[in-house]
């Protein structure tokens, strides 16, 4: 029987495996295929969204924690699932599913966490149009949870 996945996810992509490297010479893929797989997914996620984009203040990954359920063989494809699942000024918290695209098993899961980071200074800088960034991810992912600086719900 397959894995269940949360119906709570909004986005999702498929993306084929044929070309991505296998785990140790198995007909499986390598775990970091996967981690790269929801990396490509936000963007487009960004997209689909309406998340205005930049080029001076930028999203980098603070911290990641992920769990895999399963084995994904790079003859299969892959189906991201993601939403974001909470906001705070300048810090963005994404959950992500990876799913086998042959049966719907569940092969991964993923807690991302983002800070906005200055590309000059290097230093963590809240986007001058971060209301904007929120009411887009608001209208997409309606069970986001918006916080204040202090981390009090809004």
């Amino acid at each position: 029987m397959a894995d269940t996945t949360d119906a709570g996810f909004r986005f999702e992509q498929r993306y084929p495996l044929r070309h991505t490297d296998s785990f140790g010479g198995t007909p499986f893929v390598h775990g970091g295929v996967l981690l790269a797989l929801t990396e490509i997914a936000l963007d487009a996620y960004d997209g689909e969204a309406g998340i205005p984009s930049h080029r001076d203040i930028l999203r980098f990954q603070s911290g990641s924690e992920v769990r895999y359920r399963s084995p994904l063989r790079w003859d299969d494809a892959a189906l991201v699932r993601l939403r974001c699942t909470e906001l705070r000024p300048g810090r963005l918290t994404f959950e992500a599913e990876v799913a086998a695209a042959s049966d719907g098993r569940l092969v991964a899961q993923f807690t991302h966490r983002y800070a906005t980071i200055n590309a000059q200074t290097g230093r963590p800088e809240v986007p001058a149009d971060w209301d904007a960034i929120v009411r887009a991810i608001q209208s997409y992912d309606t069970a986001v949870t918006v916080l204040d600086a202090t981390g009090v719900r809004k």
